[in-house]
């Protein structure tokens, strides 16, 4: 079953800078995550409990909370470096 995925407000903040390339590379990665949000291969655990974070576009982390009942995937932060 695929999730949903939801950015937090400050994400969409984060995101009104974001280039162009670093997008797609984040839509590419949201696909995979909401097909497997806790799979091993595409992401890990963080710091907090419920917590996960997967890289994106060779120089992106996007972290998230998956929400199990609401078959949602809650991004809460994104971070680009390139």
């Amino acid at each position: 079953m695929r999730y949903q995925f939801r950015f937090e407000p400050a994400v969409l903040r984060q995101l009104n800078r974001f280039p162009a390339d670093a997008l797609d590379g984040l839509i590419s990665v949201m696909a995979d995550i909401t097909m497997y949000p806790d799979d091993p291969l595409r992401s890990r655990p963080a710091s907090r409990p419920g917590e996960r974070r997967a890289t994106f576009g060779g120089f992106g982390l996007v972290t998230y909370e998956i929400d199990e009942p609401g078959q949602l995937v809650i991004v809460t932060d994104v971070t680009w470096a390139g």
